[in-house]
Order: C-alpha cells, then sequence, then structure tokens
C-alpha cells in the first residue's frame, strides 16, 4: 500500500501580515501537489527572522526589510539567504463600528498613538475614551507604524499590544472607543 505522508515538508514562520497570502498559496500547493507539506506560523516578522536565523524554520515571512543585526547574525553564521518580494501591503487603521469618526489624519494618529490625544472629542466624535490597539514590537507593521504615522516616536505607554493582527481585529470590534492598524488584508470593509 502506498504511504499517504508527505515527502516533502516545509515550515514557514512569521509577519501576520504575509500570513493570509502565504496560507493561500499553501492550500493551492499542496491541493495539486499530494507529497508537499507546508506549516505556516504567524507571530511577527521578528519572530519569523529569529526562527531562521536559529533554524527552526524553512522560510522566513517578513513585512519590512532585515534589520541590521540581523543581515550581521546570517553573515556571522554564513548563511545566505535570498529575499523575495512577494507583494506590497497597505496598512488600514481600524476603529469600533460604532464609533462616529470616519476620517484621522496622520498628526491625530500620531498624538493618538503617542498619548497627546485620549478623547474621541478631541477629534470630533463623542466624549468617550480611545482604547489603542498596536502590535507587537516583534511586528514588522508595528515599526512600520513607528516609523510612518508616529514620526519615529515611541508609543504611549498604555497602548494595548496583542500579538497578532488577527486579535487586534477582534478587540477594536468588542471594544467601545477602540482603535487599531492592521495590514490591508484583514480588512472586511
Amino acid at each position: 500500500s502506498e504511504s499517504s505522508a508527505a515527502t516533502v515538508s516545509v515550515t514557514i514562520k512569521g509577519s501576520d501580515t504575509v500570513l493570509p497570502l502565504a496560507q493561500k498559496e499553501a492550500e493551492d500547493l499542496m491541493k495539486t501537489n499530494k507529497d508537499v507539506s507546508v506549516t505556516i506560523v504567524g507571530g511577527g516578522s521578528g519572530v519569523g527572522l529569529t526562527a531562521l536565523i536559529d533554524g527552526t524554520t524553512d522560510i522566513a515571512m517578513a513585512s519590512r526589510d532585515l534589520k541590521t543585526e540581523e543581515k550581521l547574525k546570517f553573515s556571522e553564521m554564513k548563511k545566505e539567504i535570498e529575499q523575495v518580494i512577494i507583494a506590497y501591503d497597505a496598512l488600514t487603521v481600524i476603529v469600533n463600528p460604532a464609533n462616529s469618526v470616519s476620517k484621522l489624519t496622520r498628526e491625530q494618529l500620531e498624538k493618538i498613538f503617542t498619548g497627546e490625544i485620549k478623547n474621541w472629542k478631541e477629534v470630533g466624535g463623542d466624549d468617550a475614551k480611545i482604547v489603542a490597539y498596536s502590535r507587537e514590537s516583534s511586528s514588522g507593521t508595528y515599526e512600520f507604524f513607528k516609523e510612518e504615522v508616529l514620526d519615529k516616536k515611541n508609543y504611549a505607554t498604555n497602548i494595548l499590544n496583542l500579538p497578532a493582527t488577527g486579535a487586534i481585529v477582534q478587540a477594536v470590534g468588542q471594544t467601545k472607543g477602540a482603535i487599531g492598524y492592521i495590514g490591508l488584508a484583514y480588512e472586511t470593509k
């Protein structure tokens, strides 16, 4: 009898932003190649790159460029890596569906996430506390948001950091006064 076990097994770890695309591609690959098994885990760009450095994944997904210290680690280990751009993503800011605010400037977002603006009435909304959600620092999206939206300023200490993009979507949807940012692939409206 023939074995039904996969003869090729690939592990992919990293960026939650890349995760939906990687999952779809892996499903398509495994449908047409029954001898291939692909395991995909998110957690953030830093998680994937660390796993690649440590040898616990075959492919790292990253939504950012390699950091200098990551390049040095690969170089020190004499590990040759190939960077392949598979897509470009966009960032989107989401608010709780009950929120009447539909537009914010980059400057307003900066002030919300750095803690200067604390109430929705300061940006034309209801008199309600702002509850801001962010990705963890291992996320490429976290770094992009800090660099481009916060103008390299630090996040406020009361920002609620979540480990996955899906968790931000869920938390913002369930929390009155919530705001967060996600990769465009996760936006549903």
